[in-house]
């Protein structure tokens, strides 16, 4: 008999060598001399059927290992007696709450140490008894299934020269389509004992090709219309051949072959064959078979065609070119292409039975108090940690990183169904067109910086977006492997365009009058909110070049005004007219326009009012409260988010406070360049002047900041005595000018109320550095070493003089 294998963590030799010796050579034993060495014993190998651990340890103690244990999910797999002195109760139950089985005190006693050991191996081998007994009857019950699909596979073959591959496929591919339907939509209430007979029958769908003319099967060109007629008859002589079974047509696996055999080539529009069913009159056996049939059969070598690359392959489905198909199942289709990469050509000895074994010994010990296996637990909270960060998200581009086969899941919700999903691979660098080289080591230098305990992390990227280029904000979460701890094993993500938010339809287009009424009634009421937003809203026929507006029917009339007067443009239009633009390609653009004397932001988006089209235009001025970000390229209007802005301005700096840094810390990711500005001895203008003259100072200080900054750069009162500045694009060289600029500035601070007050700031500022937490903090650190310069040669004038 095979021995168990105890370990026993206690720093103290004399203890490890007493338990050893109460409980004999009858087990194998592996020492560890304190919580840590444990842990990465752990780690290497966890085929430990005990842990006998000590309380208090050096390094880390008995309840920091508990802890990690529970983190790992080990403790669910190695059970754990406590040991220690300890008497106190606090003690004894912080230890069951961690998820240990037993408690044994010291000094030791030889009976109550070995029955307690003996006692929880037992419980434990009896689960692992029962975990391998399930497993042996779902293999032989699998491998029994899998000689016949083999056997199966072989007549095919025999007969026609497809590759032995595709009856196996086919099972695959459906598996993995009925898995998702059923998560989708419970329309078709489908049990995971459906699912396995459904994937078993598919294995028969071409068995009436057995009565075909090999001929026919196998000639390499194009089949003439009669030899057409034959070769569709193999889905009636399969239903024939089943059919004519003197026994087991009672049986459910019999009715899903033979719904498979009869009616896998039937199509969703009804123009399939033999009996030209439509829709749900095809049973969901017989559809899902067929959509895996047509997925293989693409993407494999046939004796009269090459294989067709995955995408390619789904793309032909998706556009209709292989028959019509359940929307649904499209769909799933879609959406389990990154598994069919790797899953659908897995060797048949490759396909996992402990899952199966694992759900059955759950059942069993859910009745008994006996620990469960936590690997599908684990795989179900990773999918639900999936769930959650999509479900917290809204549109744009999300997508899913699998680290292990480097392939990238992505579903763009601006894009048609059909054209929503694609698979990249990382590798493969010119793919992803959006993103630039830079943007992708910032992207990988932001994730290899995050932890377990926080996965999450948000940057902007400037990324075009059709003809344009916006700043677009990408939110990312990493998946960490619960076996290695230090490694994560994928992310995923969303990536938005907060300018298209103006994108969303204002109002449905109905030839109804009532509807009509009520969609002017909406769109009047959707501008009124809009002009509590922008400075100007209008509607605008760009081809006339005329002001419109709306009756109470929902019909625009021109105003009799210019589009153009506003920008003080005499002629009939404007030169590069943005609403011309935006009517043209019918969509939303933006851009930055002038008058004489302002600046505005302005917003034009296409609009169909009741078969009318025109364009919504919404300005805004450049003024306080909205600014420009990161290289002046994506105006933020904040007073669209309905906030009040003065909540986020420092009454007496009137620079932004740090409350409206935290807030927006996620828009302000893409700023090129930040710096930190700090008053010298303000603890000392404070203690001799009062604080008074500090206000006054700080007053000062900030508004010679703003004086020397532009109305693009942000000016954040960060700390009492310092400020954050963020600058638009802007280098090293020209960082270095705005230092001297700001601090020769602050040195010539005149306060009439206290002419001996003499003010100076310490300066530090990094370019290029992201994400914005890291660029704060080198600032921060050049700042200092700023300080402390200062303070030199303050000491080096004071010594000689």
């Amino acid at each position: 008999m095979e021995q168990q294998t105890l370990m026993i963590v206690d720093d103290s030799e004399l203890n490890r060598m007493m338990l050893m010796d109460i409980l004999g050579d009858q087990y194998h034993y592996i020492e560890a001399t304190d919580g840590r060495q444990a842990i990465r014993l752990l780690e290497k190998d966890l085929t430990v059927d005990l842990m006998l651990l000590d309380i208090h340890m050096p390094e880390m103690d008995g309840f920091q290992v508990l802890e990690q244990m529970d983190r790992f999910r080990w403790i669910k797999e190695v059970p754990v007696i406590m040991i220690s002195a300890e008497e106190r109760k606090e003690a004894t139950e912080r230890a069951y709450m961690l998820g240990v089985t037993d408690f044994i005190r010291r000094p030791f006693d030889a009976f109550i140490v070995r029955h307690r050991v003996e006692n929880t191996l037992r419980l434990y081998a009896n689960q692992k008894r029962l975990m391998n007994l399930v497993s042996a009857q779902i293999y032989e019950k699998e491998e029994s299934n899998d000689l016949m699909i083999e056997i199966l596979s072989r007549v095919v073959e025999f007969r026609n020269h497809e590759s032995g591959e595709h009856v196996r496929n086919v099972r695959t591919i459906t598996e993995l389509l009925l898995h998702k339907l059923v998560q989708k939509t419970d329309i078709y209430p489908l049990s995971e004992e459906n699912i396995t007979m459904i994937k078993t029958a598919a294995a028969l769908h071409d068995i009436g090709k057995i009565t075909t003319p090999e001929e026919i099967l196998n000639k390499p060109g194009k089949l003439t219309a009669e030899e057409f007629e034959i070769m569709k008859d193999h889905a009636a002589a399969g239903a024939r051949i089943l059919e004519d079974m003197p026994y087991g047509q009672d049986k459910p696996l019999f009715r899903y072959a033979l719904e498979i055999c009869h009616w896998h080539h039937e199509r969703w529009d009804g123009h399939g064959y033999p009996d030209g069913l439509w829709g749900e009159q095809i049973p969901i056996s017989a559809q899902v078979v067929s959509l895996a049939d047509v997925y293989d059969a693409l993407t494999n070598e046939r004796c009269y065609k090459k294989a067709i690359e995955q995408d390619t392959a789904i793309k032909m489905i998706l556009n209709g070119e292989c028959g019509a198909f359940n929307p649904l199942l499209l769909e799933c289709l879609t959406e389990i292409a990154p598994q069919l990469r790797t899953t659908a050509r897995r060797p048949a000895e490759a396909y996992p039975y402990w899952s199966e074994a694992s759900r059955l010994s759950d059942e069993v010990l859910s009745q008994a108090d006996m620990p469960k296996n936590e690997r599908m637990q684990r795989l179900l909270e990773s999918m639900q940690e999936r769930i959650d960060f999509f479900a917290s998200c809204n549109g744009g581009i999300e997508f899913e990183y699998d680290a292990i086969s480097g392939l990238v899941d992505i579903t763009d919700w601006d894009k048609p169904p059909q054209y929503r999903r694609s698979v990249k691979n990382v590798s493969h660098l010119e793919e992803f067109q959006l993103m630039g080289r830079k943007d992708i080591g910032r992207l990988q230098e932001a994730m290899e910086k995050t932890t377990k305990e926080n996965p999450e992390f948000t940057m902007s990227m400037f990324l075009p977006c059709g003809e344009e280029k916006h700043w677009c904000d990408l939110r990312v979460r990493t998946l960490w492997s619960e076996r290695r701890p230090d490694h994560y094993v994928g992310a995923v993500g969303q990536l938005t365009d907060p300018q298209l938010s103006a994108k969303q339809p204002l109002m449905v287009t109905d030839t109804n009058a009532g509807a009509a009424a009520e969609g002017a009634s909406r769109i009047a009421e959707e501008i009124r909110r809009l002009k509590t937003i922008f400075d100007a809203i209008r509607l605008v026929d760009p081809i006339s070049h005329s002001v419109l507006e709306l009756d109470k029917q929902g019909r625009l009339h021109p105003t009799g005004g210019s589009c153009a007067a506003f920008w003080g443009n005499c002629g009939i239009g404007c030169a590069n007219c943005i609403s011309n633009r935006a009517f043209a390609q019918k969509t939303t653009l933006n851009k930055l326009e002038f008058t004489d004397t302002d600046v505005y932001f302005v917003i034009s988006k296409y609009l169909s009012l009741n078969g009318v089209p025109c364009v919504l235009e919404m300005f805004s001025k450049l003024k306080d409260g909205r600014w420009i970000d990161a290289d002046g390229s994506r105006l933020l209007l904040d007073c669209g988010r309905g906030e009040n802005m003065e909540l986020f301005m420092d009454p007496l700096t009137k620079a932004y406070s740090r409350q409206y840094f935290e807030t927006h810390r996620s828009d302000l990711e893409g700023m090129g360049c930040v710096a930190i500005v700090d008053v010298d001895n303000f603890k000392q203008v404070n203690d001799t002047f009062g604080h008074q003259a500090g206000d006054a100072a700080l007053k000062g200080v900030a508004a010679t900041i703003h004086a020397c900054i532009r109305n693009t750069d942000i000016l954040i009162r960060y700390n009492d005595d310092e400020f954050l500045l963020l600058f638009s694009q802007m280098n090293k060289q020209v960082l270095e000018r705005k230092k001297t600029e700001i601090q020769d500035a602050v040195k010539h601070i005149a306060l009439p109320e206290y002419p001996e007050l003499h003010l100076s700031v310490s300066f530090g500022g990094v370019s290029g550095v992201h994400p914005l937490g890291e660029a704060v903090r080198q600032a921060d650190c050049l700042m200092y070493e700023d300080k402390e310069k200062h303070r030199a040669r303050a000491g080096a004038g004071a010594l000689r003089s």
